[in-house]
């Protein structure tokens, strides 16, 4: 798959919109999830992503309906994609891996991991009907409680 279509698949992680949910502090010269509603609708949210400064992002397939989870990892360079697994193919879900990742079979579902799909910031719309949800360190923060909107993701002050 092409770099355009890993960032395309990115960001199609849902329909649209923001209502971000209770928003956590910013640590100066700390790696943190950026996360900016595009156009200003709504307030931004800072994460901080402790070592190894990764989350997983969970969200219901718009046509499939069941849940799919994306974990990325941010750096001094961006966000990388580094695995998602899903229970149902659909449309905008991967096919086959690329070179160098595994593709598996589980009782779940599929897996593709060991994924290096780099993407500097991650543009993605998102819906309360797709309960996009960010993971950090065992801390949900809802992406879409106020309706849909457009949201950009970039890491910040990550080595």
């Amino acid at each position: 798959m092409p770099a355009s279509r890993a960032a395309w698949l990115l960001a199609g992680l849902g329909v649209a919109g923001l209502g971000v949910a209770a928003a956590a502090r910013p640590c100066a010269a700390a790696c943190t999830l950026h996360v900016e509603p595009v156009r200003g609708a709504g307030a931004a949210l800072d994460v901080p992503l402790p070592p190894p400064h990764e989350f997983t992002l969970s969200y219901l397939h718009s046509v499939t309906r069941t849940w799919v989870h994306e974990t990325l990892k941010a750096d001094g360079r961006g966000l990388v994609q580094q695995r998602i697994a899903w229970s149902v193919p659909g449309p905008g879900l991967p096919t086959e891996a690329l070179p160098g990742e595994r593709f598996e079979r589980t009782a779940e579902g599929y897996v593709i991991d060991g994924m290096r799909r780099r993407v500097e910031r991650l543009a993605m719309r998102v819906d309360p009907q797709q309960q996009q949800t960010l993971n950090v360190a065992g801390r949900r923060h809802a992406l879409a409680t106020d309706g849909p909107a457009a949201l950009v993701l970039d890491a910040r002050g990550c080595p």
